[in-house]
């Protein structure tokens, strides 16, 4: 019954870490889309900034332009750059640490599933054996009863 107890704890405990890893998979691939989307709109003001340098205007104002688009673009590139660092490094290592964990949990279950099984192969065993320790209890019960009825009745005859 413990054990029975300990293995639903497990299985809910080991459900509890799939969970948690589908969400830091799910934040790991928000993050990834988040920073697919900076590089996305980087790229894009490059090729802005590219469109108008090949137009060979060359006034104040388009200069101005292309030094701003390629200065948004470099400092969105800063923000991919750092969304892309530690909080990725971090969602991967509790993804691989929750992945551990559960394998870890797996085992264990594995474990005390063949424990069970043994146990309870054992306990049928040491069933069976009562049985026929019940068994042969019984015959030589019955046949002390036999061999006392026979004595009785020859001490009868004897006496009679």
């Amino acid at each position: 019954m413990a054990e029975e107890l300990k293995n639903q704890q497990l299985v809910q405990e080991r459900k509890k870490e799939l969970q948690s890893i589908a969400q830091a998979r799910e934040a790991h691939e928000q993050l990834m889309d988040e920073i697919r989307g900076y590089c996305q709109q980087a790229r894009e003001l490059r090729e802005q900034a590219a469109a108008l340098q090949q137009t060979g205007l060359t006034d104040f104002k388009v200069s101005e332009e292309i030094q701003q688009l390629l200065k948004h673009a470099k400092h969105l590139d800063a923000v991919t750059d750092q969304k892309d660092g530690l909080p990725r490094q971090q969602a991967l290592e509790l993804i691989d640490r929750l992945e551990q964990e559960a394998s870890d949990c797996k085992q264990l279950i594995q474990y005390n599933e063949a424990v069970q099984a043994r146990q309870k192969q054992e306990f049928e065993n040491a069933k069976a054996a009562s049985v026929k320790m019940i068994q042969d209890a019984e015959e030589r019960l019955a046949q002390t009863r036999r061999v006392l009825t026979e004595k009785v009745a020859q001490l009868a005859e004897l006496e009679g």
